[in-house]
C-alpha cells in the first residue's frame, strides 16, 4: 500500500453499461479498489471479474434495505488502511486530466488537506450533452453547482464514519460533525470534471429497475452540447 495513492470505495448494482469505463478510468491513479456488489442481475459482476488487476478487490453482499447500504460503506471504511479514500460510483468516468489533477494535489497537499470536491458533467439524454451548470444543486463551502465530495483524508479526520440512510448518508468526524461543516480552507475543488451518467440508462436490463435503490431518476431537459474539442 502507498500512502500517496487513494483507496477507492465502490458499492454497485446493475451498472453494466458504464462500469468498465469507470474502472478503466481510475485504475492508473489508485492503490486499491474495493468493490461490493449488492445484488446485480445484469452483467456488472462479469465485467468487474474480467479485470486482472490485483488492485481490484471484489465481493458480493446482497442487501434489501437502504440502511444496509450505509453499513456496507462503513464496513469498507473500517477495512481501509490508506490515508486517503476515494468514493466512486459505477456511473462515473474520470478523464485522464482529472485523474492527474487528483494525483498531483494529493502528492503536493495530501498531508494538510482533508478532502477533495470534484466537479462533474451530469450527462443528459446521451454522452454528448450535459446539464447546465446553473441547475447544479450542491451547495458546499459557499460554492453552488455540479460537484460532490469524493476524496477524504482518514489520517487527518479522526473518527471518520458514516451516519444516515442512503441516499442521505454523510461522512462525519469523531465528534459527529459532518465533514462538510469543517474548515473550508482544508478542502480543494478540482478544475477538471468527471462524466456522470446518473440520468442515462446504466444497465442493459433497462431503466425500470425497481429493486435498485434510487434508480428511478429521470430528466426531461435540453442538455448543452459538449464542444468538439471536449
Amino acid at each position: 500500500m502507498s500512502d500517496k495513492l487513494p483507496a477507492v470505495h465502490m458499492v454497485v448494482k446493475n451498472e453494466d453499461r458504464f462500469i468498465w469505463y469507470c474502472l478503466s478510468s481510475i485504475l492508473p491513479f489508485v492503490d486499491s479498489i474495493s468493490i461490493i456488489d449488492t445484488g446485480s442481475t445484469d452483467k456488472t459482476a462479469d465485467i468487474i471479474s474480467s479485470f486482472s488487476s490485483k488492485k481490484i478487490h471484489f465481493s458480493s453482499i446482497p442487501i434489501h434495505d437502504p440502511a444496509e447500504l450505509s453499513k456496507v460503506r462503513q464496513y469498507q471504511l473500517e477495512q481501509t488502511a490508506a490515508d486517503w479514500i476515494w468514493i466512486v460510483d459505477g456511473d462515473e468516468v474520470y478523464p485522464k486530466l482529472l485523474g492527474d489533477e487528483i494525483s498531483d494535489i494529493i502528492q503536493r497537499r495530501g498531508t494538510d488537506l482533508e478532502g477533495i470536491l470534484i466537479g462533474r458533467y451530469d450527462l443528459m439524454g446521451d454522452i454528448y450533452h450535459y446539464q447546465d451548470e446553473s441547475v447544479g444543486t450542491y451547495n458546499n463551502f459557499g460554492r453552488k453547482g455540479h460537484f460532490a465530495l469524493r476524496l477524504l483524508n482518514k489520517k487527518i479526520i479522526k473518527g471518520l464514519h458514516i451516519q444516515g440512510i442512503y441516499p442521505y448518508e454523510g461522512y462525519y468526524d469523531g465528534n459527529n460533525n459532518e465533514v462538510l461543516n469543517r474548515e473550508k480552507q482544508k478542502y480543494y475543488f478540482t478544475n477538471g470534471r468527471l462524466y456522470h451518467a446518473m440520468y442515462l440508462q446504466r444497465s442493459t436490463l433497462g431503466t425500470n429497475l425497481f429493486d435498485t435503490f434510487h434508480r428511478m431518476k429521470g430528466k426531461i431537459e435540453l442538455g448543452k452540447k459538449f464542444p468538439q474539442a471536449q
